[in-house]
């Protein structure tokens, strides 16, 4: 295994996922996976035939996996692998240029607590409400899908220049917040640059991530460099 950063919040390795995953010890998988519509990744082949991406999945089966993919990938391709899923999150975001904008949060062996996580109440008026608030409530628990969180557009502060679709470090936190406890270590097998290690330290949880992209692994160093120079 070729380690390529270790820090209290991360191991994060230089290998194909597949190599290593059951080398390593994890409470949970976080993964937003490359979608397979031929975007030009270095050291990764994204136009790979649908078995063999489907027998990509393979080694998360019987583990507590987390996916963000599009819901047709989650039901056509991903779950003939892993089985079916426990349940199913809707993140719903403003897109421009294209017709799609919301993404499926696919939770397999493992199930997300709603109220692990409080919203404000939709309808403060509601005499329901007023009572709730009265009595101490903080807000509503959570809901199965997940519309204050937008993606990452160009020039926004969190996008690198270097990396197209990152995900959100707040999305990531509230995946985790909803599911994993303070101390469980959350495996990343497609690490990219790097976003969950930022939500595993935001919210006191390990990490691993495995990335086969040098170029990533280079986007990721200088995204920890800069924030520790902040």
């Amino acid at each position: 295994m070729n380690i390529f950063f270790e820090d209290e919040v991360a191991t994060v390795y230089h290998n194909n996922f597949t190599e290593i995953i059951n080398d390593l010890k994890f409470d949970y998988v976080i993964t937003d996976p490359p979608y397979n519509i031929k975007y030009p990744y270095p050291d990764y082949n994204d136009n790979l035939k649908t078995d063999e991406y489907s027998k990509l999945f393979t080694p998360l089966k019987n583990k507590k996996a987390i996916i963000i993919h599009y819901p047709e990938a989650i039901c056509n391709i991903i779950s003939k692998e892993l089985g079916n899923v426990n349940k199913i999150m809707s993140w719903c975001y403003h897109n421009n240029t294209s017709p799609k904008a919301h993404r499926a949060i696919a939770f397999y062996n493992c199930m997300p607590n709603f109220n692990n996580v409080r919203q404000p109440y939709k309808d403060y008026k509601d005499p329901r409400v007023k009572k709730l608030v009265e009595n101490g409530s903080t807000g509503a628990r959570s809901y199965d899908w997940v519309s204050d969180i937008q993606i990452i557009k160009s020039g926004g502060r969190e996008k690198n220049e270097n990396f197209t679709n990152q995900i959100p470090i707040k999305l990531l936190e509230r995946i985790i917040l909803l599911t994993t406890k303070e101390g469980d270590t959350i495996l990343d097998t497609f690490f990219g640059s790097g976003s969950l290690y930022f939500a595993c330290k935001n919210t006191n949880r390990k990490c691993i991530g495995i990335e086969q992209s040098h170029r990533h692994l280079e986007v990721f160093a200088d995204r920890v460099n800069k924030k520790n120079t902040e």
